[in-house]
């Protein structure tokens, strides 16, 4: 299992604005709905709270954004995987 920081947390959220529509909103937890071309792709949250994110709720927010492995999605957070590279992996998956 993984287990990311909220700033990783953060960092995704930043790549995932440059090409899809992401709404951001907060009721004790951070609500975020990631768009594309009117198209929900996917509606995940994460505590607002100091802690890291633990383990379980990081690979709830991996299989919501459509990661089949651990490693895609830590490639996504340590920047090898562009959006771009992330847009075209969910066409190759018919999800957009």
């Amino acid at each position: 299992m993984i287990q990311i920081k909220k700033r990783e947390f953060k960092k995704i959220v930043n790549k995932l604005k440059k090409e899809f529509c992401v709404k951001e909103g907060h009721t004790g937890h951070w609500q975020i709905i990631v768009s594309y071309k009117g198209h929900i792709l996917s509606r995940t949250k994460c505590s607002e709270g100091r802690d890291d994110i633990p383990p379980i709720w990081a690979q709830q927010i991996k299989k919501r954004l459509n990661f089949s492995s651990d490693e895609e999605f830590r490639d996504f957070i340590k920047c090898p995987m562009t959006c771009k590279d992330y847009l075209n992996l969910l066409k190759a998956r018919d999800v957009l």
